[in-house]
């Protein structure tokens, strides 16, 4: 298996179905926020591990996000292509000391290179990248030989199925199809 070859847990998680397109954000971040993120949480902090990278597209979604772990007294370190230099660097530090086990970042913060993540060993994707260019930088965080191949990979399965709406290919089929290009 592919994740296994590469040391890599990947976990997938399909929306449920949805009446319009303009429930999916709300679907996702119910998803995220009811039965994710309480996992993901409680991991990070009972194994006093850390460096664990919440990566969100939008500034929109960041806002969203920042409400509920503001609501949940979440230890997490925040940061927008509207966070100050300084003060990203700050956070950055306090994540990579430990002193804060998760750090969200939105897709332009690092594209645009306000703040270089170092040390990743967990990466979620609150949904799909938007730009094409966050895949060097996710690259450098998890210091994976075959990342940029399968995130392209992976990428462009999950834009093709969302183009055509429809999700057809099952969990074995995308590891093989990953397989293919590693």
């Amino acid at each position: 298996m592919l994740a296994s070859k590469l040391d890599l847990q990947m976990t997938l998680r399909r929306l449920p179905a949805n009446d319009s397109i303009e429930k999916v954000e709300d679907s996702r971040f119910n998803l995220f926020t009811k039965q994710l993120w309480k996992g993901i949480y409680e991991e990070v902090s009972t194994e006093q591990s850390g460096y664990t990278v919440v990566l969100v597209p939008s500034y929109f979604d960041f806002v969203k996000l920042k409400g509920f772990f503001k609501r949940k007294n979440a230890r997490v370190a925040m940061i927008s292509e509207y966070t100050p230099k300084k003060e990203a660097q700050r956070l950055r530090s306090l994540y990579e000391e430990k002193d804060v086990p998760v750090i969200m970042v939105t897709e332009r913060a690092l594209v645009f290179e306000k703040i270089r993540i170092r040390f990743a060993r967990n990466l979620v994707l609150y949904t799909i990248p938007e730009s094409s260019d966050i895949i060097d930088a996710v690259e450098g965080m998890m210091r994976l030989e075959a990342w940029d191949k399968i995130l392209k990979h992976r990428l462009r399965l999950l834009k093709t199925q969302a183009t055509a709406k429809t999700n057809t290919l099952s969990q074995d089929e995308l590891v093989n199809e990953c397989k293919k290009v590693v």
